[in-house]
């Protein structure tokens, strides 16, 4: 398990987020952000070959986080998954299961398409923050 968070951790950070560890919820939760502009949601689980956490966030919430200037997701540590592949299957039963809009992020939002410079937040949040939980 400790290899595979830190393959998780290590790949994070090379598309951008920021990866922290919490012993519980409660101490994940606390650590997060709590300036205007940041949300803090529950990730479904992560994904150590790419860097990515899946999220499924109600239409509700959906808007102000993904939109969020600072977005700290909460994943426990037990949910993390070695390969694309094995994400993959879980989202297909998640789906099958009803569930909606289950969405892959990896890292913060980027876009090189206008006027060919490197824009971070555009279409997203600026900053990515995953809290590792146990």
């Amino acid at each position: 398990m400790s290899d595979l968070r830190e393959h998780f951790a290590r790949k994070a950070a090379a598309v951008g987020a920021v990866v922290t560890t919490a012993p519980d919820a409660d101490a994940a939760r606390t650590a997060a952000g709590h300036d205007e502009g940041d949300r803090i949601a529950e990730a479904l689980f992560a994904v150590a070959e790419t860097g990515s956490v899946a999220v499924a966030l109600p239409r509700a919430e959906r808007g102000a986080a993904l939109l969020s200037e600072r977005l700290w997701l909460v994943v426990p540590a037990g949910q993390l998954v070695a390969t694309l592949d094995e994400a993959l299957a879980r989202i297909e039963a998640l789906v099958q299961d009803g569930r909606a809009y289950v969405t892959l992020m990896t890292g913060p939002s980027r876009t090189a398409d206008i006027e060919r410079a490197l824009t971070v937040g555009v279409h997203g949040p600026r900053e990515l923050h995953v809290v590792l939980v146990g």
